[in-house]
């Protein structure tokens, strides 16, 4: 039964995609006359759209062909280092919503989660969904105690269409690996594994509500943003309560102004929390559309859906940085260098092909004032140029360009004449000081103290294992005759280098604990002398 619904999706698929002139794709694929004639067939004749751009027509493919379909465009939308602006731009204007379904089915979820009547939850509980999306649909509702609440509901039978349209794709997506000319550079079957599992953490109310609540905690004392709590005891896998709150949209920029909030400190204060999000928190919100923000009477943002979240590591954050500083400062070479250091760029990659690269797509950006630069376009085009020369770029990284490119657009819309970089430099020259202060080390040295003090006991045992099995090595390369004075030489100053370099993670640990003191003392003259015992000694022998 699978198989015939897969076969049949597919024949609705291939004539959509005929229909939109998708076909000019796969003309040099040597099957192509007897596909083409048969969906000619299926589908008959079709208007000339050779009017339409190659980005449209996809677009609109897409939406054609459903919530799955559309979803997967706009994950498409945030790899820019694959697609070009053409496609990017087009896919970035797909719209996840789709019609409701019933009301009664979503109570009848409600109650089959829960367990028991939708009543006995809710003093009172709307009908009509608020909104509706691909994967679930939102409705107001009251708890007994009087909290007002929005219920999101997975939506029914989507375990199966996701299924089918995932196998599907990657079928797809393996056909187009063998048939298109340069097929590797676009990594087919890697997007639909990126999107499969985007999708299958989204099936999942449990997972939004952990984002959720995570979230809120990060910005828990933020007067400038606030988070809707979950009410944990009323979420399952799925359906979601969370507190309702109220706004205005913030694409009403009419109302904005109308309740007196200043457009300019409002668009500033959203570039600078995003920084905040990705820079000193590394866990941002990944799906800042306009329908996911509204703002409060006092200019405070508040932010629902949480479905999609990004999580950046120090290493992700450091490459933000370095290479915005670097770029802004027009100084390629170190741009080409920190990938090279980083590990991301293989080791036989040309720097000076590389640096010429990333200079020839970034200069033209300069023609324009810094206030007006796109840094979400700027680097999607570094991240482009870099898998030209074989250097992948993380997940996470291309959903914060994709992330930071939306909100420029929204927030140059609230004040055209904002400067972004003028909005967020602080928040990353504040993390790169951060980062890179005493305290910042002493305090990390102080997180992991627990895992160094437990390990620092194993070392002599350690090391006494570690020289053993050398000494043995080397005494069976020299044929059985003993270990030389070197040999031994070599194994006492290893061994005792071992010691000082364990005491001298007790003495630091020690220190940014409880500060100098007996022991730290006693520690240090133990780690001097130790060390002192490995120094090299000179002994006249060869």
């Amino acid at each position: 039964m699978k198989l015939f619904s897969q076969i049949a999706r597919l024949i609705q698929v291939a004539k959509i995609f005929y229909r939109y002139g998708l076909d000019e794709y796969i003309e040099s694929y040597s099957g192509f006359q007897i596909i083409q004639t048969i969906l000619r067939i299926l589908s008959g004749p079709r208007d000339d759209l050779n009017q339409d751009s190659r980005g449209v027509r996809l677009r609109e493919a897409l939406q054609e062909l459903g919530p799955i379909f559309i979803k997967f465009g706009q994950i498409m939308s945030t790899r820019p280092d694959i697609f070009p602006d053409d496609i990017i731009q087009q896919l970035s204007l797909l719209q996840d919503q789709v019609p409701p379904f019933s009301g009664d089915e979503a109570q009848q979820i409600i109650e089959e989660s829960l367990g028991e009547s939708i009543d006995l939850v809710f003093r009172s509980f709307d009908i009509t969904p608020l909104a509706s999306a691909s994967v679930a649909q939102v409705h107001a509702a009251e708890l007994l105690n009087g909290d007002d609440v929005v219920v999101k509901v997975l939506r029914p039978g989507i375990e199966e269409e996701v299924a089918r349209d995932i196998g599907l794709m990657y079928m797809l997506a393996r056909q187009f690996m063998r048939i298109w000319p340069n097929a590797r550079r676009y990594r087919a079957v890697e997007i639909v594994q990126s999107y499969e599992n985007t999708l299958r953490n989204g099936l999942d109310m449990m997972i939004e509500a952990a984002n959720a609540s995570r979230f809120r905690t990060c910005f828990e004392n933020e007067e400038r943003m606030y988070i809707p709590k979950v009410y944990w005891e009323y979420t399952t896998s799925r359906i979601m309560v969370m507190e309702k709150v109220e706004g205005i949209p913030i694409r009403d920029v009419h109302e904005i102004t109308k309740a007196g909030i200043d457009l300019g400190t409002l668009a500033e204060n959203g570039i600078g929390l995003f920084f905040e999000q990705a820079f000193h928190n590394g866990f941002f919100h990944g799906d800042l559309h306009p329908g996911n923000i509204f703002v409060s009477q006092e200019g405070q943002f508040r932010v629902v859906d949480f479905g999609i979240m990004g999580t950046l590591t120090d290493a992700d954050r450091y490459y933000l940085a370095e290479n915005l500083m670097a770029i802004l400062e027009r100084d390629y070479r170190a741009v080409a260098e920190s990938h090279l250091r980083a590990g991301w760029a293989p080791r036989d990659v040309s720097l000076e092909q590389f640096e010429i690269g990333i200079r020839t797509i970034m200069e033209p950006i300069f023609n324009q004032s810094v206030g007006m630069i796109s840094f979400g376009k700027l680097l999607g085009r570094l991240f482009r140029t870099a898998r030209q020369f074989g250097i992948p770029i993380q997940p996470q990284l291309l959903l914060f360009q994709k992330t930071f490119f939306n909100l420029e657009g929204l927030a140059r819309s609230l004040y055209p004449d904002l400067d972004l970089w003028t909005a967020g430099r602080p928040y990353v020259e504040q993390w790169i000081q951060e980062r890179y202060s005493v305290q910042s080390t002493l305090n990390k040295i102080r997180s992991e103290a627990p895992y160094w003090m437990s390990a620092v006991p194993e070392l002599p045992q350690l090391a006494h294992e570690v020289l053993s099995n050398i000494r043995d090595n080397q005494a069976k390369g020299s044929g059985g005759r003993g270990l030389s004075q070197r040999i031994m030489a070599t194994y006492r100053s290893s061994f005792f280098a071992l010691m000082g370099i364990g005491a001298s993670i007790i003495t630091v640990l020690n220190w940014s604990s409880n500060g100098f003191g007996f022991w730290v003392l006693i520690t240090t003259l133990a780690a001097i002398g130790f060390l002192a015992a490995a120094w090299p000694r000179g002994d006249g022998h060869d």
